[in-house]
């Protein structure tokens, strides 16, 4: 089954950030959406809630959203990218 784009409802621009485009989050499914500048898109399966929005909060006030994927979201989440 191919996961396409998630819905827009939590999609959040990340213009300050050096790494990221945006972030995305399904509650029901548990994945995390985020677009690198690159041009790439990753699907972080199992993302808890409460770490969505410790990420959100933190890219609101200005912290660095490639840091948070780097630290928090690539070692512990399994993956997949979406074409």
């Amino acid at each position: 089954m191919t996961i396409g784009r998630l819905n827009i409802k939590n999609k959040l621009s990340t213009p300050e950030s050096k790494a990221t485009v945006y972030i995305n989050y399904s509650e029901e499914k548990r994945i995390l959406e985020v677009e690198f500048k690159g041009g790439k898109l990753y699907h972080y399966l199992g993302v808890e809630t409460q770490t969505w929005k410790n990420y959100k909060d933190l890219v609101i006030q200005g912290e660095s959203s490639g840091s948070f994927v780097t630290t928090h979201i690539k070692p512990f989440y399994k993956y997949k990218e979406i074409n």
